[in-house]
């Protein structure tokens, strides 16, 4: 797959704060869209032994698509394990398409001028962290759930 990652150095890290962070690096694309998102963070800070650039690029990733084809909307839920969920409404899906996703170099719509890489790149580097992503697609609205390894 993607071959050109530097190895990852894991360090102790607040995954709030770099989910916090990730948010408002997209403040003024969520303003420029009429997005107000919904979100959710535990009050204490949530550490784990993660590459801090793989987990930023990870969020970018998501947040990016997340606000590419939504419909209008986002959520952002972390609770204090750290599983964290995005969701959005997003009307031109389907199960097949959600199935796909993680896909590399499926895009939904061509015409976005999408690589279809961001979330295959954001899979490799949270299973190479030894953790989990996945998605889910049920009335109208894609969840995407990421569990980072303890």
């Amino acid at each position: 797959m993607v071959t050109s990652f530097q190895e990852l150095k894991p360090e102790r890290m607040d995954v709030v704060r770099a989910l916090e962070e990730s948010l408002l690096s997209f403040y003024a694309v969520m303003q420029e869209k009429g997005i107000q998102p919904e979100i959710e963070l535990p009050e204490e800070p949530v550490f784990r032994e993660l590459d801090a650039g793989a987990v930023n690029r990870i969020f970018s990733n998501i947040i990016s698509n997340a606000l590419k084809y939504s419909d209008g909307d986002l959520s952002v839920v972390m609770d204090k394990n750290g599983c964290v969920t995005f969701s959005n409404t997003a009307h031109n899906l389907n199960y097949v398409t959600v199935g796909r996703l993680f896909d590399r170099f499926y895009t939904v719509e061509a015409s976005r001028n999408s690589t279809g890489l961001g979330l295959s790149i954001a899979k490799l580097l949270i299973e190479r962290m030894g953790g989990s992503i996945g998605a889910i697609y049920n009335n109208d609205k894609l969840q995407i759930k990421i569990i980072f390894a303890k």
